[in-house]
């Protein structure tokens, strides 16, 4: 059987080199016209040649700024200095193919006369999106890079246009990030300012407290405590002393009258002691309220702080998402046409057509025949 197909297939390349051979007039007249077409068919004079330029660039793998600096143990994808990976050059090439980026290009290089794309047609702005898709291409590399390549009539405008949307995408993903990020700083802001004004309101309500004579509760009523119970001690001593004193001794004996006067002495202490016990008693509970609730509102607003910090470093400072690899340069030969791709498979074509044309009259002279 593989015998049987080795013959056929040398029996077939045998006729086509026989017919090739008896045929070789009329396919070198072919092959002659089809040689001559394509190169005049290919020259500047029917096909425009336009010269590529291309930037290559690694995506960053950090987002946020804040989080790459701020945090105290950033990870490894928070590196300012990381390349970023499938998912990073993938939102690259999302942004790269945005409607704003595109409507830029085709606003600032006036794309529709570039083009040479008649304004007043059926479809200007399809034929126009369609020459600018079939002109500027965005991939990504298998290194995972990002890579704009883009073809145009004049090489410098081709490295212009190359390297100003490499630049835009900087641009558009900071528009993108700083919209939320602004958001992010409008609503922590309002939250740092409502905890301080609470803090300040409950520090102000302590400090009231403070100058009414309630510095600290649980110190306070142990001291003023001790110092009721001795000044009563003394005011129960020194008035059973003065019984006995007057019993013997006269009226201006001076024992008995600073027995009194110790007595007076401790029954104004107790006086003013019962007096500031009450005052405790009744605003001691609102100071250890406001005391526990100052402690945790600074810790939350020094917390709050910090979240400002990063959300206004998010906000108003700018950081590359890229990093450039290879800038667009002004090409010096043309990439479009390839000249003798068009003229080999010209010439191709034509000898293909050409066997097929002579084995389908050959067939049919046979058949009349």
């Amino acid at each position: 059987m593989f015998q049987k197909a080795r013959d056929t297939a040398y029996l077939e390349s045998t006729s086509l080199l026989i017919l090739v051979v008896r045929w070789r007039k009329p396919l070198l007249v072919a092959l002659s016209i089809s040689l001559i077409a394509s190169i005049v068919f290919s020259s500047p004079w029917f096909i425009t040649p336009k010269y590529q330029s291309s930037v290559i660039f690694f995506p960053s793998a950090t987002n946020s700024l804040s989080k790459a600096i701020l945090d105290d143990s950033p990870s490894e994808k928070q590196d300012i200095l990381a390349f970023g990976e499938e998912e990073q050059a993938e939102q690259m090439l999302q942004i790269l193919n945005s409607d704003e980026i595109r409507s830029t290009i085709i606003q600032k290089y006036d794309l529709m006369n570039h083009y040479d794309i008649d304004a007043s047609g059926s479809y200007p702005q399809t034929a126009l999106y369609d020459e600018f898709k079939n002109n500027i291409s965005f991939s990504r590399t298998e290194f995972m890079s990002v890579r704009i390549d883009v073809l145009d009539k004049d090489p410098q405008t081709a490295a212009d246009i190359a390297n100003d949307i490499a630049a835009l995408v900087d641009s558009m993903k900071t528009k993108i990030q700083r919209s939320r990020a602004t958001e992010v700083l409008s609503i922590v802001q309002s939250e740092y300012d409502s905890k301080k004004n609470e803090l300040k309101q409950k520090e102000d309500s302590l400090q009231t407290l403070r100058q009414m004579g309630i510095m600290d509760y649980s110190v306070q009523s142990e001291i003023l405590s001790n110092a009721y119970t001795n000044a009563q001690n003394i005011f129960t001593n020194e008035t059973a002393s003065l019984k006995v004193l007057e019993k013997y001794k006269p009226e201006n004996d001076t024992s008995i009258i600073s027995t009194k006067a110790r007595i007076q002495g401790s029954a104004a202490k107790m006086k003013s002691l019962n007096e500031q016990l009450k005052n405790l008693a009744q605003y001691g509970g609102t100071s250890i309220s406001l005391n526990s609730e100052v402690i945790l509102d600074r810790q939350e607003l020094a917390k709050l702080k910090t979240q400002l910090d990063k959300a206004r470093v998010d906000a108003n400072e700018n950081l590359t998402h890229k990093f450039i690899v290879n800038r667009a340069v002004k090409a010096e030969r043309k990439s479009y046409p390839i000249r003798w791709l068009i003229i080999l498979l010209t010439l191709m074509g034509t000898f293909g057509t050409s066997i097929i044309v002579i084995t389908a009259f050959r067939k049919i002279k046979e058949i009349n025949n």
